[in-house]
Parts: C-alpha cells; sequence; structure tokens
C-alpha cells in the first residue's frame, strides 16, 4: 500500500493491505551500527511489537507519539532501526512510496530481557519472513485492535502506549495450555454446581496461540476477549482450531489465568470480509459440542459454552462500526428439529463500549484510592465504597 496522499490515520487502518505480490525491501543499517540507550517509551514500543510480530510505522506513530506527530516518529524509529533494535522492510515495488513496517531483533529483545519485560527465553528467534504477505496478516490485526484502542483511548489523538484501554497479548505471548496451568483460585463467574458433569464430545486439548488477547478491566473485574483472523476463506482450516476453543471454553479457561477474571472469556473469530462468514458459522456449529450438565438432564437442557462465548464479525464491518455479531445456534445440529439448517443467531457485543467503559471505571477506582490516600495521610477517617461495572456478553 503506498502512503501518498493519506493521514496516519487512514495508514494505520490500512496497514498490511496489497502486500502479497510484492518482494521484501529490507532497510540498511550504517557500519558500524549507530549506538543510542533505548528511552522507556522505545522499550515498551518493542514490548509490543515483540508480541505483535510485526507493526507498521503508523501503528507504531499512533501507539508512541499519537497521530499528529509522524516526523518525530519516523526519526526516533530510524535510530531504533540504524542501532539494530528493530528491523525495518517493505514492499520492493513500491519504494519510496510505502511505510515502513517492523519487527524486534535479538538486539531488541535482550534490552527488554534485561528490563524484565518479556519472558527469559533462552533463544529468541526474530519472526521468519520469507515473503512479505506472511506479515500482511499480523499488520492487518493490529489495525484493528488500534482502530478498538484508538476509540475506546480517552484521547485517541494522544499516545495511545499510556491510555491503552486493554493489555494487549500476540501470538508469541498470548499461549494458552487448554488443560491449564495448575489449579487456581476461581471467580464465582469461573465455578460450576458441584454436581456438574463436563461432556467433552468431540472438542480436544493442546494449546491455543490467539492472535490477540485484550485484556480489560483491573483487579477482580478483569476480562478478556480473543480474536482470531482468519483470511484463508477457507473454513475447513479451522476445524482444528474450533475444537480446541471448544474443550477451552468448557473448563479450560477455569484452570488458569483467565478463571480470576469477572465474566468467562469471549471469542471473536473475524474474516476478512463478509462473505466468508456464513460457511464459517456452519462449520463451527458441525464442530461446536461440549457442553454441560447434571447427570440426569437431556442433552438439549445442557450449556454449550462455546456457542455462548464464541462470536463472528468480519473486520469490514468493525471498521464500520458496526457491532451486531452472529452467533452458532445453541444447541448442536442433531439436537434440533431442523437438523440441516443453521441459523446464526444476532448480538450486539460493542467492544469499543465494553472497554472504553472498564477504562473509565478503573480511572475512577484509581483516583478514589489516591483521594482517600491523601486523606489518611492527612490523619482524616477514610471509609471506601467501590464498585466496578463490567459488561460482559450474556448467554
Amino acid at each position: 500500500m503506498t502512503n501518498i496522499g493519506l493521514t496516519i490515520t487512514q495508514r494505520a487502518l490500512l496497514s498490511g493491505e496489497d502486500l502479497g505480490a510484492a518482494t521484501i525491501s529490507w532497510g540498511r543499517r550504517p557500519e558500524p551500527p549507530s549506538r543510542i540507550a533505548p528511552t522507556d517509551r522505545d522499550l515498551r514500543l518493542m514490548a509490543v511489537l515483540y508480541g505483535a510480530n510485526f507493526l507498521s510505522m503508523s501503528h507504531l506513530t499512533a501507539l508512541g507519539w499519537g497521530f499528529s506527530c509522524e516526523r518525530a516518529a519516523q526519526m526516533r524509529l530510524k535510530r531504533l532501526h540504524d542501532a539494530g533494535y528493530v528491523d525495518h522492510f517493505r514492499p520492493a515495488s513500491a519504494y519510496g512510496r510505502a511505510e515502513w513496517n517492523y519487527r524486534l531483533t535479538s538486539v531488541g529483545f535482550s534490552a527488554l530481557r534485561e528490563c524484565e519485560m518479556v519472558p527469559d527465553e533462552r533463544r529468541y528467534t526474530p519472526v521468519p519472513l520469507t515473503s512479505i504477505s506472511y506479515a500482511e496478516h499480523d499488520l492487518q490485526l493490529a489495525s484493528v485492535v488500534l482502530h478498538i484502542a484508538r476509540d475506546a483511548a480517552r484521547n485517541g489523538n494522544e499516545a495511545l502506549i499510556g491510555q491503552m484501554p486493554f493489555r494487549w497479548l500476540g501470538p508469541r505471548n498470548g499461549h494458552i495450555e487448554i488443560d491449564g496451568d495448575g489449579e487456581t483460585e476461581r471467580s464465582p463467574a469461573a465455578q460450576l454446581p458441584p454436581d456438574t458433569h463436563l461432556f467433552p464430545a468431540g472438542s480436544r486439548t493442546g494449546y491455543l496461540e490467539p492472535d490477540a488477547t485484550l485484556i480489560g478491566g483491573s483487579g477482580e473485574d478483569q476480562f478478556a476477549v480473543l480474536i482470531e483472523y482468519d483470511r484463508t476463506e477457507r473454513p475447513h482450516k479451522q476445524i482444528d482450531r474450533l475444537r480446541r476453543y471448544d474443550r477451552w471454553l468448557l473448563d479450560g479457561w477455569r484452570k488458569g489465568p483467565f478463571a480470576a477474571h469477572a465474566i468467562p472469556p469471549a471469542v471473536i473469530f473475524l474474516t476478512s470480509r463478509e462473505g466468508p462468514l456464513g460457511r464459517l458459522i456452519e462449520t463451527a456449529d458441525e464442530t461446536f459440542s461440549a457442553g454441560y450438565g447434571g447427570e440426569h438432564t437431556h442433552p438439549r437442557e445442557d450449556t454449550y459454552p462455546a456457542r455462548q462465548r464464541v462470536l463472528f464479525a468480519s473486520r469490514e464491518q468493525i471498521f464500520a462500526g458496526d457491532w451486531m455479531m452472529r452467533r452458532t445456534p445453541s444447541l448442536p445440529p442433531a439436537l434440533r428439529e431442523q437438523k440441516a439448517v443453521c441459523e446464526p443467531r444476532l448480538i450486539e457485543y460493542d467492544v469499543l463500549s465494553l472497554f472504553a467503559e472498564a477504562a473509565r471505571s478503573s480511572r475512577r477506582a484509581a483516583e478514589s484510592v489516591a483521594q482517600n490516600s491523601s486523606r489518611a495521610i492527612a490523619g482524616s477517617p477514610v471509609w471506601v465504597f467501590g464498585y466496578v461495572l463490567v459488561w460482559g456478553l450474556r448467554s
């Protein structure tokens, strides 16, 4: 995608478009590489880049400087590149007209590890990139995430890194073991009645690496929205992933860090455009089979979590501000009167408002604590009453 005549906001939304047919042009570094000391902003940007795999110059500008400081961002990102902390690349065929895209280097990872901002991996390998089309997926997904962040932030034109309404994890740092990491304290939302029986059916265990994990709220009011971005338009390629989500939403999320959240996690499967959605929903309907219920209840009375917590939408509708998403029918085909008919259910799941409200609630709670702490220091009695409202997806 060329950048002539487009604002930084427009380029941030369109990052990753039309890269597939191009070859890679890598940026060159001076010899010897320049030396700089990374700032706090540099480190925070590199930490986001570590999880997201690839980010464009407009993405990093929006995160670190805001949408009106493009020149300052260009100069600093060039210095980080020349010092070896990041690589940058763009389509060779659009030399001089396309913005740079970035990935973290081993040098950048070492700087993050020294500051304990990333896991202590023995060996870090930068994301491989044999074809520039490989980066399209991650760049287009990042555009969706930053679109939500900008509109949900207190001031979307200022640098987002200091006002993100959620914690953003990517495939590298959002790894999930379906069977959990061991028993953990569970919130009321993660607890099932003692006599509940689980029926895994055709679901399967293993691990998940969501394309994006967005964690909003704070303390006991945290919640998560996971995003899977499917550009293949071939639903059969998602069957194994759908089966793993079917198992994880049945019980796996109750055994790891998500068990402390105020509401069960939601999963959004995004397609690049509206057309493939129908076939993907039909595939999910044929796949989701795990449920829970009482020992003697009829399967029609059981709960099928994936059919409640997995939603389907297109990237196009998210950019258009359309939050009307779809779910599979509440019962598996074999339990429905019309087994061959898949009638998706509509639900308005406004992710933007969800994170914006949670961020406002967290700020109010923090301000209340700060005010009460000031009064305590002054010797005044302190009475704290707090209730944080989190909007969640209801069954």
